[in-house]
């Protein structure tokens, strides 16, 4: 009788890879992304000392 349910499993288990995978996708994405304003705003910070030291 079991056997008669292995597929409704496989779908849930198939679909909640998919939500785990996305979910785990658009964290690193976010945080790929503070990173990069990080840097960039690090590079502006530095730029005007820049300027002023080569004259």
């Amino acid at each position: 009788m079991l056997e008669n349910y292995f597929g409704i499993i496989e779908a849930i288990f198939v679909f909640s890879l998919a939500i785990a995978f996305y979910v785990w996708q658009m964290r690193d994405l976010k945080k790929e992304k503070a990173k990069a304003e990080a840097r960039k705003r690090e590079a502006q910070r530095l730029q005007p000392d820049d300027d002023v030291k080569t004259g």
